[in-house]
């Protein structure tokens, strides 16, 4: 049955929306594709019927009570989703395109009969990078929709849990025998802390870091190879031995950054996964000027003037750039770097154009990402971005929990893996993944879900962004064009805290007129 279903989804693309994405003949035929398998199965049962009929009736006076609650039975509850008539579900959703190709589509396959509609996902210019339009207008539209399921942001989980406006997930679990055991556990345990301990959400997938390694180099250099759970500081000490080192008369470095080697970039992602902060948690202090981001900035500075750290010129480009590009200017993928810091979604950058450039497969390996010393061993730059959640008053609750239970299916799992989109991987571990040594690394990931939570707070805060979005484009004006060894971490310390200021400032000012203005 299994290869059956994913001969027709492989068939089955391009569907239009609103109609659920089938038209009449296409139902008719899955109907009919049903009733051929249940014909099937009517035979062998008659065949099997007779075989059995005389133990029935032998049996009969030792299993009478048994026999007669069996053959008394109240008929079967009517399914949550009928066959024979339309069930429409209401989503909110960023993407209503993205959401039918990742969800509906397959959901469709198995329940015919069912039909989406929408609601307008808040903000409007709501993306990927954005799902954060603020925690009151993510409320007041959920208030006021129809919705039946919802995507929200994790941050906002809490007060919407708390509110009582997101159904709790526990007991439909427990009904229905579902569990959380094969979850990527950070996930499970994130997701739960942030509802008080209760599951109000399902997160579909994740984002995790690792440090990636080309085991060739470290071997022909006679450099240790590093180990799981080194801290930042060991890392750039590490990678300081490659200093001046050369492979066909161009620079071996110790640790590179994909193909994007701008310092800024770099302290922005380091500084993520050791959750240095540029304001404090309620907005009030600037806190980019301060010791932990002056070590950070100083390695980081060592490290370009050395040569340890990747110096390759930023790639620039105008309109569309083909993925090959990308993979060429990048050091590891081209046997170039000891070392490398990135997400999940490398392991496809690897798979696709390592080989061919220079890295083998038994040249590289993977490990737990480093952070800070309190935190060693955890993944600082995990992230659970959203979750699906039931509103308390959805009007189809039941088909919506059916369709939750679909989204972290195994087999959910293993078509986002054949299908991968931006940097996630699926919560519940596909079979490739399980089987897959470097990908396991991100599935046994430990994390601090408090510190988790910290970070999607901070990130989904629009006033916070504000302010990181002028100190990074300050810190980038600053840096693109300084030679390696010309740049003076006090004084742009000294710039950027002075820039956080300022736009705290703003913020501050903006939130208070926008207070003023509320009747």
């Amino acid at each position: 049955m299994k290869d059956d279903r994913d001969r027709w989804e492989r068939t089955l693309s391009d569907l239009p929306l609103g109609s659920g994405g089938f038209g009449t003949p296409t139902i008719k035929k899955v109907k009919e594709r049903i009733k051929m398998l249940e014909r099937r199965a009517r035979r062998r049962r008659r065949a099997a019927a007779a075989s059995v009929v005389a133990l029935l009736i032998a049996g009969a006076v030792v299993f009478r009570g048994e026999l007669t609650e069996l053959f008394t039975h109240e008929e079967a509850a009517k399914p949550v989703i009928s066959d024979a008539e339309t069930t429409t579900l209401n989503i909110m959703y960023w993407d209503n395109g993205g959401f039918m190709s990742l969800y509906g589509q397959p959901f469709i396959i198995r329940h015919p009969s069912v039909r989406f509609e929408y609601s307008e996902y808040p903000g409007k210019s709501a993306n990927l990078l954005n799902l954060t339009p603020g925690i009151d207008t993510f409320k007041a539209q959920l208030q006021k929709s129809q919705a039946d399921l919802v995507q929200v942001p994790l941050a906002y989980l809490p007060e919407l849990s708390a509110a009582g406006l997101l159904k709790p997930l526990d007991t439909w679990m427990k009904r229905d025998n579902v569990s959380d055991d094969s979850w990527q556990t950070a996930v499970k345990n994130t997701v739960r802390e942030a509802g008080g301990g209760g599951l109000y959400g399902f997160a579909p997938e994740f984002t995790g870091f690792a440090l990636y390694y080309n085991r060739k180099l470290f071997r022909e250099n006679g450099v240790p190879e590093p180990t799981d759970g080194m801290t930042w500081a060991e890392v750039m000490n590490l990678a300081a031995r490659f200093e001046g080192l050369k492979k066909n008369e161009k620079p071996v470095y110790g640790v590179s950054f994909g193909y994007n080697s701008a310092i800024w970039f770099e302290a922005n992602l380091i500084g993520s996964s050791q959750g240095l902060r540029l304001a404090d948690a309620k907005l009030k202090e600037a806190t980019v000027d301060t010791p932990a981001w002056t070590t950070l900035w100083t390695k980081l500075a060592a490290g370009h003037r050395e040569g340890w750290i990747s110096n390759e010129p930023a790639l620039k480009w105008e309109g569309s750039v083909e993925m090959k590009e990308l993979y060429a200017h990048d050091p590891f993928l081209n046997g170039r770097s000891a070392m490398t810091y990135a997400s999940s979604s490398y392991l496809n950058n690897i798979s696709q154009a390592g080989s061919a450039m220079g890295l083998g497969e038994q040249d590289w390996g993977v490990l737990s990402p480093p952070t800070d010393e309190g935190a060693r061993g955890t993944d600082g730059a995990f992230e659970v971005p959203f979750v699906f959640a039931i509103p308390e008053k959805s009007p189809h609750a039941d088909a919506a929990w059916e369709l939750l239970k679909y989204i972290m299916s195994p087999s959910q799992a293993n078509r986002l893996v054949r299908f991968p989109h931006g940097d996630s991987l699926p919560t519940v571990a596909a079979d490739a993944a399980a089987d897959d040594a470097r990908s396991s690394v991100f599935y046994r990931a430990a994390v601090d879900p408090s510190r988790a939570l910290d970070a999607a707070a901070r990130n989904s805060d629009p006033a916070y962004k504000s302010v990181a979005g002028v100190v990074w484009t300050e810190a980038n004006d600053r840096t693109q064009n300084l030679d390696d060894g010309e740049l003076d971490v006090p004084a742009l310390l000294k710039a950027l805290q002075a820039k956080a200021e300022q736009a705290i400032r703003a913020a501050s000012a903006g939130g208070q007129a926008k207070t003023e203005a509320t009747p």
